[in-house]
């Protein structure tokens, strides 16, 4: 993920449970068991808050019900409740998730969870000790009755059922939180009457949280300027390591790429730009040079940036990227064959070196006379195998909606490359796992997006905490 998931832990107890022993002399709340759940969720990578700031257990944990356990660290009392959750909402946690060690008030909890408007999950182990299910289902049908979102789960901490939808919830949360502090760089403008990937910069305020600041690829043009020699031969030094059959550093196409990626990426630092739209057609490759190779490091680096100013498919990637560290691709679906499911898709110039397979690098060849009257080159290689999520972000009378689908890349014959007509382009072949007639209708754009990473669960969990459609092929 682009950034480690952080969550609010806390356990939960009614105040005349805390202290009572059941008939057969064991602490009737499973404190042992939170404290479990707590250490779960650590040992998957995730940041864990606790509140209060201390263990509810030391040391090792000798069973789901423990006599030797931290009273005040209980969530008991509507004062506690409330400071727990101020300091969930300081601390800036992706979601909050409370454990049942036995049943509860439910009203201690309810007014500070609608003030603080973090998502909850509700957790408790399939177990009879401690009644713990009855807090957690008169949690759920709370916030249910509230319309507060939330993830119940029943299941044991060792069960990797349980694990895996707790990590695709909070993965998904950590996602929306990230959107709501994220900047999109808009270099340029609409591309050739996409209407398709446009965007309104209020609408994505109010529904995703991310702010749009406009920006005029002359800056990038200028600023690239301004790099010295070293910084520009420090990069064609790397491009020579991530590419074969790379032109001298002093063709101009190359120094004019190296400087545009220098500068996207100094921009785009200095202004806090999390991810960003190049327009490049046809300001760019009309009067400077087309920024294939720039934009193919730029995603080499892990960076969401979409070609032609692509504004959905710039969110589409960004949302991928938060998701997965994975490399990914952007190009037009050129050919789909609905008995068989092949998808077959095209770049026109820009793809990340590390999607080349088969022991071979990437290459730099000269990009195809369209598009531009300046020149430039494309890249190309032979592919990778693997699985990929396939997902573009689109908008049906005023709906947002995301088809998300899986398949499979694997080479592609001279055959399939030849039948576009323009071989030096990065050629991929995907067979879709799935109804390849559904994929076809659910094409929105001619840009479709792939990551070579299995996430197809995470970007549904994503769709319903941002109220997007999902479109599942």
């Amino acid at each position: 993920m682009l950034k480690k998931p952080k969550v609010g832990f806390i356990a939960l107890c009614a105040p005349v449970h805390v202290e009572v022993i059941d008939d057969l002399g064991r602490p009737f709340p499973v404190v042992g068991a939170a404290e479990m759940a707590c250490r779960a969720l650590e040992k998957q990578g995730i940041e864990v808050i606790r509140y209060p700031k201390k263990p509810l257990v030391e040391g090792k944990v000798k069973g789901y019900q423990v006599k030797d356990f931290n009273k005040e660290a209980l969530i008991d009392s509507r004062k506690k409740a409330e400071e727990a959750f101020d300091y969930f909402v300081a601390e800036h946690v992706d979601c909050v998730v409370t454990f049942f060690t036995t049943w509860m008030w439910v009203g201690h909890y309810t007014q500070t969870i609608l003030r603080a408007r973090l998502p909850i999950v509700a957790w408790s182990f399939p177990r009879q000790e401690g009644c713990q299910m009855v807090g957690l289902l008169g949690m759920h049908g709370t916030l249910d009755e509230l319309g507060l979102e939330h993830e119940m789960v029943y299941g044991m901490h060792d069960d990797p059922a349980t694990q895996d939808k707790l990590m695709r919830y909070i993965k998904a949360c950590a996602v929306v939180n990230t959107l709501k502090k994220s900047k999109y760089g808009r270099f340029g403008g609409r591309c050739m009457d996409m209407i398709p990937g446009l965007f309104d910069n209020n609408d994505w305020l109010l529904k995703f949280g991310v702010e749009v600041e406009e920006l005029g690829q002359e800056v990038l043009v200028r600023e690239g300027g301004k790099f010295k020699d070293k910084e520009i031969k420090d990069v064609y030094s790397r491009i020579k390591r991530l590419f074969d059959k790379v032109p001298p550093l002093t063709d101009t196409y190359m120094e004019k790429n190296i400087r545009f990626y220098l500068a996207h990426k100094k921009v785009a630092e200095e202004h806090g730009i999390d991810f960003s739209g190049i327009k490049c057609v046809f300001e760019l490759s009309d009067y400077y040079c087309k920024p294939c190779i720039a934009q193919s490091l730029m995603a080499e680096d892990g960076y969401a940036t979409a070609c032609c100013c692509e504004d959905k498919g710039a969110l589409t990637e960004y949302i991928m990227r938060i998701l997965s560290d994975k490399v990914q691709f952007q190009g037009d679906v050129e050919y789909v064959d609905v008995r068989t499911g092949k998808i077959h898709m095209v770049s026109c110039g820009a793809a990340a070196p590390s999607l080349a397979g088969n022991k071979s690098k990437a290459g730099i060849y000269a990009g195809p006379p369209i598009e531009g009257e300046a020149g430039g080159y494309s890249v190309t290689m032979e592919s990778r195998e693997g699985d990929v999520t396939l997902a573009r972000l689109s908008r049906v009378k005023g709906e947002y909606v995301m088809v998300i689908a899986a398949g499979k890349l694997y080479p592609c014959k001279k055959s399939d490359i030849e039948a576009c007509g323009f071989i030096n382009l990065p050629h991929f072949n995907i067979m879709l796992e799935g109804n390849a007639e559904i994929f076809l209708q659910n094409l929105r754009s001619q840009y479709m997006h792939f990551v070579c990473d299995n996430i197809k669960d995470e970007l549904i969990t994503v769709c319903r905490l941002l109220g997007i459609r999902p479109i599942l092929v």
